[in-house]
């Protein structure tokens, strides 16, 4: 099945002359359908996947070259202005928003006896909160009540609509979420600079960051925007719960001696899920389901000869590399306050205990000393 001409998704343009349609359907015998893929069979499945996608990919394209094809792909791509204005105006209003927020809260923080250890951590920890929270709603909304689409039971039928031989249409909702979540990506390329608090995984966000929105460009050009929705949904809530954690712990002391229990309560109840959501969500259900809806599915289900498929592959792993390499620091907090007893840090962060051996009356006595020397604004 040939799609001719350019294929069209919103109001992107992939000017390709010809698409060719998925291999099987849904239905038959050989597809291995389920809703939540055995690891060690998704495995074996890979395993005769990847390589009889490089022997059709070889066949279909047999002058393929590296990367000069690549590159002529990325040429063919155009967006429309609207687009892209959307998206940068998006980027610029979360920007604005945030330094807003960010001088609403620290005057909040004086206030309020918040500890100047945590003068600048908590506007950084409600922004996220506030976003992640909200977007993970939105998208908890569209896996579980849009009815037209099941893709988190049925990982396999993202890609139903290929069958059709037409290109599947774009759910209007899909189009609010990849907006939102590009423009979010590219605040945060100039956040993790100029606004966030530097920590021993910055450059590795910096990256991260990229590799996201590379991720929603091109699942966005090739069509490929289930799976891309899929992943922002294994992913935020576990960003929420952390800030959950987080503020709870900076807010739970004064300076001014009182003490709020309840915050030292539900602290530690959102750390204790916080570690339970990035086990299933980001390392399980996103192998699980995920991978074995792309690495697997897209090779006998997708287009066969979509551009993008191979770098959209590669960057869905080196997400999962990341988030194993920060299940490391997870893990490592989890050891440290089951020994010591004490609250759970970022151990990211310079300014904690874990990393810098100083005890918190101690680092809370520098960040005031520090706070002092700062000059006072007229």
């Amino acid at each position: 099945m040939v799609w001719e001409n350019s294929v069209k998704v919103g109001n992107a343009n992939l000017r390709i002359s010809k698409m060719i349609g998925p291999e099987f359907n849904i239905t038959h015998p050989s597809i291995y359908r389920t809703s939540t893929a055995n690891p060690f069979i998704l495995a074996g499945l890979v395993y005769e996947s990847i390589p009889h996608w490089v022997r059709r990919y070889a066949r279909l394209r047999p002058d393929y070259s590296f990367p000069s094809t690549l590159i002529s792909d990325f040429k063919k791509i155009s967006l429309s202005n609207a687009e892209l204005y959307t998206v940068l105006i998006l980027a610029a209003f979360f920007t604005i928003f945030r330094y807003y927020l960010q001088i609403r809260l620290e005057s909040w923080t004086q206030q309020h006896n918040i500890y100047p250890r945590f003068a600048h951590k908590v506007p950084e920890s409600f922004w996220k909160l506030t976003y992640y929270g909200t977007v993970w709603i939105f998208a908890f909304y569209f896996h579980m009540c849009v009815e037209s689409h099941d893709i988190f039971e049925d990982p396999l039928s993202m890609w139903i609509e290929w069958e059709s031989g037409q290109k599947p249409k774009m759910h209007w909702q899909v189009q609010i979420i990849y907006a939102v979540q590009s423009a979010f990506y590219i605040h945060s390329i100039y956040a993790t600079l100029f606004m966030d608090l530097w920590r021993k995984d910055s450059w590795l966000m910096f990256v991260h960051h990229f590799v996201a929105l590379g991720l929603l460009f091109l699942s966005y050009v090739d069509n490929f925007t289930l799976p891309g929705v899929l992943v922002l949904f294994l992913h935020d809530n576990s960003d929420a719960t952390l800030e959950i954690t987080k503020l709870s712990f900076y807010l739970k002391k004064r300076t001014n001696g009182q003490y709020y229990k309840y915050y030292f309560l539900m602290g530690n109840a959102a750390f204790i899920l916080f570690a339970i959501i990035w086990v299933i969500f980001r390392l399980y259900w996103y192998t699980c389901k995920l991978l074995y809806a792309t690495i697997y599915g897209a090779v006998y289900l997708g287009p066969q000869d979509a551009p993008f498929f191979p770098l959209l592959g590669a960057m869905l792993l080196i997400i999962f590399a990341m988030n194993v390499y920060w299940f490391n620091f997870i893990a490592r907090m989890i050891w440290r306050v089951a020994l010591t007893g004490e609250d759970p840090e970022d151990n990211r962060e310079w300014d904690t205990t874990a990393v810098s051996g100083l005890n918190q009356q101690k680092l809370d006595e520098l960040a005031t000393e520090k706070c002092h020397l700062k000059p006072k604004s007229v």
